[in-house]
């Protein structure tokens, strides 16, 4: 095909989200609307990031599986964070998350990122659960002009909502290969069975 035939990035990028949305029954296609082109796509955009972050937190715990409270707080060197570091500080962001798009909690304390502590991974994992039904159940409801909107985000800068779901995405992708790593060098320190929570 010769480059005059292929299509824009932007007309490529748009199709491609689209089809990813049709496709898996996130936000509806507002097929046969006046939405803007530009509209569109940043609701196309935000699906996706949606159906990502839904499955990074899947296979974050997946990850996690028969993880110990020992294991947990071991670090690979002294500099480095522990496991149980990595999923408290994704924890807070969670909760941060939820109360940037509520303006509240949070949002207006923490001025610099963080963890949350617990007791134990379980009530850990309790806790971040109810995190993530709080911030997905806000993140459905919004609207494109709330996409465009813009927070502080820790009482430092200015981002969109948008800017901040993609952020919120990429973080947890991130941190869940560093839990990856960690506990695949645990494994291989201590002898314990890798596959049991990472088949690669």
């Amino acid at each position: 095909m010769a480059d005059s035939q292929l299509p824009s990035r932007r007309s490529f990028v748009k199709q491609g989200f689209t089809a990813f949305t049709a496709s898996s029954g996130m936000i509806p296609i507002l097929a046969g609307t006046d939405t803007p082109e530009n509209d569109q796509l940043l609701i196309n955009k935000v699906s996706l990031l949606r159906e990502m972050a839904a499955d990074t937190y899947a296979n974050l715990w997946k990850n996690l599986t028969g993880i110990t409270e020992k294991e947990a707080d071991w670090q690979p060197n002294p500099e480095s964070n522990s496991v149980r570091w990595v999923v408290g500080h994704l924890c807070w962001f969670e909760e941060y998350v939820a109360d940037a798009l509520e303006n509240t909690g949070r949002y207006l304390t923490d001025k610099k990122p963080t963890i949350v502590q617990e007791s134990s991974m379980p009530k850990l994992k309790e806790r971040f659960d109810a995190a993530r039904v709080c911030s997905a159940r806000l993140i459905e409801s919004l609207t494109v002009d709330s996409f465009k909107k813009e927070i502080i985000y820790v009482g430092r800068f200015p981002v969109t909502i948008h800017s901040l779901l993609q952020t919120h995405t990429l973080h947890m992708s991130g941190h869940r290969y560093q839990v990856r790593y960690i506990r695949g060098t645990y494994s291989r320190v201590f002898h314990t069975n890798k596959a049991d929570f990472d088949p690669w």
